[in-house]
């Protein structure tokens, strides 16, 4: 038995403050606590109601936004609205309900459009790759890398004829690139 529900049962025959010192506690204590319970009591019930409350309006917005606010977005609505409540507890109540935003999809960029009625560039190259004059065949393509900040589009032009021409320099033969200079422009009847 506890000290609380031995004084609780014998308090009828005995004074409380001959038995709380004979347990060896305090009658505030016996008294304050009983009262305390009450109020924590009270407290939880209200807090519980408010909660069910909270909840409604957090899935209000939560529908609203079509599932994709999270707790600071649906707190900001919350304040926005007129309502008090901290964002820890929207975060709490969305998590014990399990309301969870989904997670954005990355879009990746599109760089060709498909969806079109015209005539595609006919293939002049037919896969002839193997070119030997310089500055007749230029190949292109663009790729994109995604980054912390965005896409970057990369785009490639090259010279297909890439012509090496071998020197001798202190006694090494050391290949020499004299196809592709930065800045030359391609002659008039290339392909690109």
């Amino acid at each position: 038995m506890n000290k609380r529900a031995f004084i609780t049962a014998h308090r009828a025959q005995y004074a409380v403050s001959t038995l709380c010192g004979l347990v060896r506690l305090s009658r505030s204590w016996f008294y304050g606590r009983q009262a305390g319970q009450d109020v924590r009591d009270e407290r939880q019930s209200r807090r519980a109601a408010r909660d069910k409350s909270l909840l409604e309006r957090i899935s209000h917005f939560f529908k609203a936004s079509k599932g994709r606010y999270g707790s600071k977005r649906i707190h900001r609505d919350l304040c926005a609205d007129g309502e008090s409540v901290s964002e820890r507890r929207v975060a709490r109540i969305m998590q014990e309900n399990r309301i969870s935003a989904r997670p954005r999809k990355r879009r990746k960029p599109v760089t060709t459009n498909s969806n079109h009625q015209l005539t595609p560039s006919p293939n002049l190259l037919q896969r002839a790759f193997h070119c030997t004059t310089p500055n007749t065949v230029w190949l292109a393509d663009i790729t994109y890398v995604g980054t912390g900040e965005g896409w970057l589009y990369l785009a490639a032009v090259k010279e297909c004829a890439f012509v090496r021409h071998w020197s001798e320099e202190n006694g090494a033969c050391v290949p020499r690139n004299c196809g592709v200079v930065h800045g030359r422009t391609s002659e008039s009847g290339a392909l690109l």
